[in-house]
Order: structure tokens, then sequence, then C-alpha cells
């Protein structure tokens, strides 16, 4: 680790000495911005921190992955863009992601900056209406209230344009993947006072998994309307529908062995049933109206509605590969889903100056109101055992002599938070700026269930909980191109299921986290380095402690210390090479507990270690002029299946990976065709696992791609 602070150390000496020595040069001879088929690296961001806030003033580490990383690699789905950030890994299939070794839901993913993730029922989140994807890592609380607390992701949507602009495309690759995708963005009046965005994408096929078939439909759009001088409207909306075996990847059973080659023993394409189905439709409307009173002040009012609707009737393999027969116990499980959110978020943003002191303020508040409704209830069966190695046949729909061990009428989950948050960046110096910042949250939950005799299952009392998170931070640029940074920052997350027959209700799980940094924009913003040092403290960390007659007892006994550093760069070279490199080093564990066996545990789905990096050339000259050629890779380490226990217990893990992917293209005017090879040497590894089962991760598979670009 020493070695990499070394190096990225040295790399920020040298380029701040070359830009230095480029700004004394005469006009004509200052470097001029490099860019690559229009790539520009982004250099501020708004909707995270509800300011036009430049990056490196930030005291904060963010990563922006932009649409042409996206189009390098077709991304479609977001799991597939964290291979382009520091120490972010997937830990299922449907979006969650574990940042500086902390697990955060798709549900604390936010889209353009408002609270509400567009698939919250498992749906994975697609990529076909996102212009960028911002990686923040540490906690958000301040501007997103509970939740991430490693650090927080957010979908920046394609922006209607006043200019006519059109974009398509149409792949094939392996599994037989099918895809199409086109927007149009232009103005609808002489004035160019109002315009628009309209898209759609389609994909059919692209799963590894036996009898695994997959539709995905998305629609997507957005009108803004400049209402006068000084007051603009802008309404966004996005539908996904789903038909498919499975709305995510189905995990692979394993054997409960000392030996590490029996984890993928299991063939990586096995499915526990083909009679699984899943049709779920989900629809994101948002509102953003924005007046300014001067120059000076702004009033934002954001709100958002997010609907799905599912039916979902699954099979999966519970349990460990059974080694006498080679078979492994199933559950089916059966239900119909309604769950809508409001978001509502209403805000003012000034600038201030007192003496030599300039103040940008924001003050506002915001609520999430969600529901979670089971109209049908929640079924659930123990289905029969089947075997591992050999395929399974078509098998039609039938319960009967299945055991039933989950069995309710109807199920409904309310989730309310009501924040007021306030915060002020501080310049008191040109080159030394400081950060503020309280939030504080009510929190409401309640849950209840019943069953076909109306008799009441779960009646789960209304718990509030409050919070207040603070947040201090300092920046400092010794040179134009150079800033250092202290940040404090805490984060605050309500426990789920506080059944009382279970323990609860608990204390909201609080982190603090402090952290030190350092980021460069050299070449008028077309080199971007960065490093960062931190610690991280989880308290109120609950516990199982069963007890006589309460097997599921809990107890908020714990606490949890993560430590890590990230780094890494992204630039334009050359005016034709564009590089990204990333490494992140992590270590997560147990450092209070009532059981002694507990601390220094370390956890699981979380790498020591990872790594990636992506490089991409364009010749710009001569005869061969529009092609375009790249590679990258993801290394990632080893991780446990479930906490480390001490060296005398054995305990099951994922062994690390690299994955190795390459690109080549030709641009012609306004057309490319590109060439996509993923996981080129066919490396068997686990994108995560819990217990007994992993998530396979794609198999080796290749992508052709006809596009379209009029601008």
């Amino acid at each position: 680790m020493k070695l990499y602070c070394t190096l990225l150390g040295a790399c920020l000496a040298m380029a701040g000495t070359a830009q230095q020595k480029l700004d004394n040069k005469d006009s004509v001879r200052t470097l001029k911005a490099v860019v690559v088929s229009s790539t520009k690296l982004p250099s501020n961001t708004s909707s995270l921190t509800r300011t036009n806030t430049p990056l490196r003033d930030i005291p904060q580490q963010v990563q922006v992955i932009d649409r042409s990383v996206l189009n390098d690699q077709q991304l479609l789905q977001l799991n597939d863009a964290f291979r382009f950030a520091a120490g972010i890994t997937a830990t299922d299939f449907y979006g969650g992601f574990s940042s500086r070794g902390y697990t955060t839901g798709i549900g604390s993913i936010t889209t353009n900056g408002i609270k509400g993730s567009p698939y919250p029922e498992g749906q994975l989140p697609l990529l076909g209406n996102i212009e960028s994807v911002e990686v923040l890592h540490g906690p958000t609380a301040i501007m997103n209230g509970p939740g991430a607390m490693g650090g927080n992701v957010n979908m920046v949507t394609k922006q209607p344009k006043k200019f006519t602009t059109l974009n398509g495309s149409i792949s094939a690759g392996s599994f037989d993947l099918y895809r199409a995708q086109a927007d149009i963005t232009g103005s609808l009046n002489k004035k160019k006072n109002l315009y628009f965005l309209a898209g759609a994408g389609y994909q059919n096929g692209g799963s590894f998994t036996q009898a695994f078939d997959r539709r995905s439909l998305q629609l997507y759009g957005a009108l803004k309307w400049e209402i006068g001088t000084r007051t603009t409207w802008q309404v966004n909306a996005n539908y996904v529908n789903d038909d498919a075996s499975n709305n995510y990847q189905p995990r692979v059973p394993i054997y409960n062995s000392r030996s590490k080659d029996s984890i993928f023993l299991v063939p990586y394409d096995f499915n526990p049933g083909t009679d699984s189905r899943y049709k779920g439709n989900n629809l994101q409307l948002q509102s953003i109206i924005e007046h300014s009173f001067s120059d000076r002040w702004k009033l934002s009012l954001l709100t958002a509605y997010n609907e799905a609707r599912a039916q979902r009737a699954q099979y999966f393999a519970a349990g460990f590969v059974r080694a006498t027969d080679n078979t492994v116990m199933r559950s089916y499980s059966w239900q119909n889903i309604y769950s809508p959110q409001t978001t509502v978020n209403g805000y003012l943003t000034g600038q201030l100056r007192n003496g030599k002191l300039q103040h940008q303020f924001i003050t506002g508040a915001d609520a999430a109101l969600s529901v979670n409704n089971y109209p049908r209830g929640i079924l659930q069966y123990a289905a029969t055992r089947i075997p591992v190695f050999t395929p399974v046949k078509d098998e039609p729909y039938d319960t009967t002599g299945m055991a039933r061990y989950t069995d309710s009428k109807w199920e409904k989950f309310n989730y309310n938070v009501i924040g007021l948050y306030i915060q002020d960046q501080v310049t008191l110096l040109a080159n030394l700026k400081f950060l503020a910042g309280l939030r504080y949250n009510n929190y409401f939950r309640r849950y209840k269930a019943v069953d076909h005799d109306d008799n009441i299952m779960y009646d789960e009392k209304p718990e509030r909980t409050e919070n207040f998170s603070p947040r201090l931070g300092l920046v400092y640029q010794p040179t134009k191109t150079i800033s250092v940074y202290l940040d404090y920052n805490e984060g605050f997350e309500p426990h789920y299921g506080n059944f009382s027959e279970n323990g609860g209700p608990f204390d909201p799980l609080t982190s603090r986290q402090y952290e030190i940094g350092a980021k460069g924009e050299f070449f008028q913003g077309q080199f971007q380095p960065f490093m960062s040092i931190y610690q991280s403290t989880r308290k109120n960390v609950l516990q199982s402690a069963p007890r006589d007659g309460f097997p599921q007892w809990q107890e908020a006994i714990g606490a949890v210390r993560s430590r890590g550093v990230e780094m890494g760069a992204r630039g334009v070279l050359f005016n034709s090479l564009l590089l990204i490199v990333n490494y992140n080093y992590n270590k997560t564990k147990t450092t209070e507990s009532k059981n002694p066996a507990d601390i220094g545990q370390l956890f699981a789905n979380n790498p020591q270690n990872s790594a990636n990096g992506w490089a991409r050339y364009t010749l710009t000259k001569g005869t061969l002029k529009g092609l375009f050629l790249g590679g990258g890779f993801q290394y990632v380490d080893s991780r446990y299946f479930s906490a480390k226990k001490p060296a005398t217990v054995y305990v099951l893990e994922m062994p690390a990976y690299t994955t190795i992917d390459a690109l080549i293209g030709y641009r012609y005017k306004q057309y490319s065709l590109q060439v996509n090879g993923n996981n080129l040497a066919d490396k068997r590894y686990a994108l995560s696992g819990v217990s007994n089962s992993y998530t396979p991760g794609m198999p080796r598979n290749w992508l052709v791609t006809l596009s379209y670009a009029l601008k």
C-alpha cells in the first residue's frame, strides 16, 4: 500500500510541475483541450450537492462514469458500471453493492439526486436513459437521508436539448442476445423554450442460465419548459416492462466442503426450476421546478413518483448440495407486488458575502413516503429436491404435496422519512474552503400481515426514530490544480424488522467517518488523479442472541470498523487515449461484541483488494482514421460467504478472480461499428455469495453493435 501511495504522490507532483510549466508559457504554446471522440472529463456535479459545485471543491471523493465509457462496453445494467469505480463491488445481481465494506441496497440509489429508486422490487436498473453514473464514496446523509453508509450511487438521466440529436443502435451477441436502442431530442416551438427527449430500448435474451429467458422494454422521455427568463420546469419519465423467468440471475448452490474447488462443482448455468416466472412494470415520474430570484438565489422543488407492480412465481435453491446424491432442496415462492413511493424535496440555494468570506448556502426539507404492499399475500413452499448435474426439465406449476411454510392473505409495509437539512460552503480564502452541514431525520415504519382467516400474523407497532447527522469538511488548494481535503461525515440507517418478539425496537445504525484525501485536475481538467484514506465506524450493529422460546432474538451490542485506501486516475492523454485505473484496499471487521470470538471477524462479500482499469485509443489521422481499440481488466480479491471466524474454524471462501475485456471498432461520420469481448479468458467466478450459494459471473461473451449518431 505504501508503494501505491508513493506512486500516486509522485504522479501528483510531476503533473503539478508540468502544469505549472505549461501555465508559464505564452498562450500560443499552452496545451489545448484534448478530446477523444467528444470525450470530456466531468469537472462538476449538481445532482449530488444541489449546487453546481466543482468536484475539486468537494471534501469527498466523487467518481463520474459518463456515457462515453458506458458506450465503450455497451453496458445496459447498473451493476456492470461498478467496475469503473474504486472499491465498488456487486453484492447481488439487481443493483445492490458494497462500498468501503458496507452493503447498500438498491433503494438507496438516487436518480437526478432524487431519493427513490425506480426499481424498488429487485429489478435490475437499466442504463438506456442514463447519461452518467455518479459514485459518491462515504456517507451521504446530509442530502439523501438514511442509508448508504459506505457510499451512494446517483444516476443522471439523459437531458432534453434545444437542437435536434438522434442516437440509435442495434446489437447482437452471445446467449441469443438481441438489443435495439434509440432516442431523439429537439425543440417543439420556434422560440426553442419548449424542448424534449424521447427514447426506447428493447432487449431479448442474454442469459447463460439453462432454460432461462428475459425480455425487457424501456420507454423514457423528458420535457423542459423555460417558462420565463428565471423559471424552468422539467418532467422526466421512465417505464420498464419485464417478462422473464426470474427478476435476477439465479444463485448456484455449493457443497459444504473444505475444498475451494468444490464451490464451482455445480454447473454455472444451473436453474432451480424452469417453471419460474416474473412479470413486472416499473414507472418513474419526476418533476423539477426551479425559479431564480436573482443570479445568487434560487428555489427548487423536486417531486417524484415511483411505482412497481409485479407477479413473481419462482423456485430457489435452499441449502447446501447433499453429497450423497448430489441433490439440493428448493423453495417455491408466489406473490403479487404493488409498491408506490412518493418523494418531495424543496430547497433554497444562495450565495452570500460576509466581509471577505463567501458563502454558498443551501437549506431544505424532504419527505419520502414508501409502501411495499403484497395485496394477495406471500406463499412459500418447500419444493421437491432436484439433482444439480441434470438439467431441470419442463415442469408444470403444481404445489400439490408441497409443504407451505408461509401463507398470508395480505402484507403491507410503510416506510416514511422526513428530513430537514442545512449546509454552508464557505470560501475562507481563494484556496481554502470550509463546509459544514446538519440534517435532522424522522423515520416511521409500520408492518402488518394477516392470514386467510383474517387473524393477525404480524402487527409491528409504529416505530419512530429521530437522528441528527452532522458533517464538516475542509479543502485546501496549494495550487490551481491540486486539492487536499479533510472530511468528517456521519451516516444513519434505521433497523428493519424491529419486531418486539425479536428484541426490537432498536436504535438506528449510526456511522462516523474520518477521511483525508487529495485530488488533482491537470491539463485543463483532462487528467484527474485522486487518493483517499478513511476510517469508518458503525454503532448499534445487531447480533443474533437466541433465547429459549425466541430463536430470532437479537441484541444491538456490536460495532464494526472499516479502514481503507482508495486511489486512481482518469485522463485523456496524447489527444487520443482515454485511461481509467482504480485501486482499493479495505479491511472491515467487528471491533465490539459480547462474544469475544466475534471480535476480529471479517465481513462477508468484502474483498480486501480490488482494482480495475480501462484504456481506449482512437486513431485520428492516416488511412485508419476512425479506428478505435480498447481493453481493460477487473480484479477482485477473495471473499468469504459469511463473517470470517478465527483461524481454527473453516469458512467457505470465494476465490479471487481477474477478468479481461476488449473492444475494437470503426467510426465513419455518423456511423460506428464495434465488437466487444468480455471475460476473454472465460474465468469462472462468483459475483457474490450468501452462506450456501453464489451468484455466478458472466462467462465469455461477445457483442456486436452498429450505431448511428446525428448531432
